[in-house]
């Protein structure tokens, strides 16, 4: 029953950086009357076994077998996760970071080894956190290195305590710690608190009104540094406690005080009676203390401030009776944080928007003291008065470019605030605005009327300037359309002349081919080819390669016939060889 009388939030965020795989681990669980949560970083290098998803099963599993918030209990379950990490060996030795967190939605309490962490958050300040089981963390509480060194120290992830570790692992934890509403919780692994600092948490703790947006500017945050470090494994978990279970209050009729009181008083007479009354009237106070901090907390819920406020200051006299001090500080601040947005609203209503924005922003302060108490109703009157204060800002404008002369400009800022004012139904100013507009359509109506025949004559003058200027440009364009005519003219002429001369090389080379004089002749038909070329004569350019084809054909078949010429030449000369040497075969004829 506790689980749903209460209200717990939790989002979380798991990512591997740069590393190949995700080894970070988070689980947790939420039973009816006890919340598990688990989160794991592991310490060593093995890909096949995921060290900290077997310590996050193991705890929950136990857990879920035997739900329990004592220390004995909680402690052991952390070591059977240690236990199944060294079975699970199989010659590799498996490690790993854990904090563990439980709750029974009303206290909470953590365990850890290592250097994961768990932060604790009321009213936008760190209440409780870990300490990491690190050679760094000794050196700092023996005030070896500073604060600021311990951040990067390069033994900070030097853990002298871990799950998996050869011995019993050294595992830290707290007591009991008293939830109120408005309080979160966060776990951090290594990779998550090393990027993304105490600071930076905060300030989004300060502004989310869901876990998600804190996740989201984490995520932001680390990725921002991964252009330029090594990121590791990051995993962060946060939950929301919005509302805490209290249990049913029980009610003491007369019938049981009577009931218990009376053994009391026949044994001890009217002392013990003295001592009842007392204590009965005690309790009544707790009771009316309870009532009034009940109601004014339903009354901050619904925005009924002022009522708040008188609830409020009653249960502060009757804390401050009792001396409950922690009940009389926290009457205090709600009922400071009512009578400051009261302030706010009565300086709205006077239309004094500035004032009552400053005093708006003091109570957005005292609502995050508060735990954010009234905050969407403080914001959403902060938007109303930066609203209107920029309907007076555009008023403000358009008066000013009125008195610098800027007519147009602050007709334009007139109608803007009124159009503005308009849509935010915020009708004074709309009609401020509407009213300095028509003043100003009047004016300028005015000085038309008195400027209307000077405008007539610049007209005239104008559009006498527009002919002339038109016929200069006609002018101009005539003559540069004559000169483009002329242009074409002397380019197809020139055309002409090359596509001739490429006729005449051509009938030379002609020529030249039918007297047999090749070379010659492929010259002329080449050169010619060239021309009809760069005037785009395709077909003309295309037929002269038959011709020129023709004329090598024939320089082979010339170089033929005189090879077949030397060929006999010197089969002659062979022959008349015959008779030997230094002999005349004609004189020997003759003999």
């Amino acid at each position: 029953m506790r689980r749903i009388n209460s209200e717990f939030r939790t989002r979380y965020i798991s990512e591997e950086g740069h590393k190949l795989t995700n080894r970070d681990y988070f689980g947790y669980v939420e039973m009816d009357d006890f919340a598990c949560y688990v989160l794991a970083d592991s310490l060593d290098g093995e890909l096949e076994i995921n060290s900290a998803k077997l310590v996050v099963e193991s705890v929950i599993r136990s857990f879920v077998e035997g739900p329990s918030m004592k220390k004995g209990k909680l402690k052991h379950y952390i070591n059977l996760a240690h236990k199944e990490l060294l079975k699970q060996r199989g010659g590799m030795h498996l490690k790993a970071s854990v904090v563990l967190v439980v709750s029974d939605y009303r206290n909470i309490r953590f365990f850890y080894a290592g250097n994961s962490r768990f932060y604790l958050v009321r009213n936008a300040r760190i209440l409780v956190k870990t300490t990491d089981q690190s050679l760094t963390e000794n050196l700092l509480r023996e005030e070896r290195i500073t604060l600021d060194q311990a951040a990067a120290h390069e033994a900070r992830n030097n853990l002298y305590s871990y799950l998996g570790e050869r011995g019993q692992p050294e595992i830290s934890g707290s007591k009991k710690i008293r939830l109120e509403d408005g309080d979160s919780f966060a776990l951090f692994t290594k990779g998550a608190w090393e990027n993304y600092g105490e600071e930076e948490f905060l300030e989004a703790v300060k502004e989310a009104t869901e876990p998600g947006e804190i996740l989201d500017k984490a995520e932001d945050s680390i990725l921002g540094k991964q252009e330029t470090d090594e990121v590791d494994n990051y995993s962060l978990a946060v939950t929301f406690v919005d509302k805490v279970y209290q249990p049913p209050a029980k009610k003491i009729t007369v019938k049981k005080v009577l009931l218990i009181a009376l053994p009391i008083l026949l044994a001890v007479g009217g002392i013990s009676l003295g001592l009842f009354l007392r204590h009965r009237s005690i309790e009544r106070k707790e009771e009316s203390l309870k009532i009034h901090m009940e109601s004014g907390e339903e009354y901050l819920r619904y925005d009924n401030y002022l009522k708040a406020s008188e609830d409020y200051k009653e249960a502060k006299k009757l804390a401050d009776g009792l001396k409950k001090k922690k009940e009389s500080k926290e009457a205090d601040l709600y009922k400071r944080l009512a009578d400051q947005i009261l302030l706010a609203d009565d300086a709205m209503k006077g239309e004094t928007y500035q004032k009552a924005q400053d005093l708006y922003l003091k109570a957005k302060d005292l609502s995050a003291e508060a735990g954010n108490v009234g905050k969407q109703y403080i914001e959403s009157q902060l938007k109303q008065t930066r609203d209107y204060i920029s309907v007076f800002d555009l008023i403000e404008s358009g008066q000013q470019k009125e008195g610098y002369g800027e007519l147009e400009g602050a007709l334009k800022a007139y109608r803007e605030a009124r159009d503005k004012a308009a849509s935010l139904y915020f009708s004074a100013g709309k009609e401020e605005a509407m009213a300095k507009q028509a003043a100003l359509e009047e004016k300028m109506d005015k000085d038309s009327q008195k400027t209307e025949s000077a405008q007539a004559a610049a007209k005239e003058e104008s559009k006498a300037a527009k002919e002339a200027e038109d016929e200069s440009v006609k002018a101009d364009e005539e003559k540069a359309k004559k000169e483009e005519d002329e242009q074409r003219e002397l380019e197809n002429q020139q055309k002409l002349n090359d596509q001739k001369n490429a006729i005449d090389l051509e009938n030379k080379g002609n020529e030249l081919l039918g007297e047999g004089k090749y070379e010659s002749a492929i010259t002329y038909y080449q050169t010619a080819q060239a021309i009809y070329v760069r005037l785009e004569l395709s077909d003309l350019a295309d037929g002269l390669n038959q011709k020129i084809a023709a004329a090598k054909a024939g320089i082979k078949a010339k170089d033929a016939e005189k090879a077949s010429l030397e060929s006999d030449a010197a089969s002659k000369e062979e022959t008349s060889g015959d008779y030997g040497p230094g002999v005349d075969s004609k004189k020997t004829d003759k003999k």
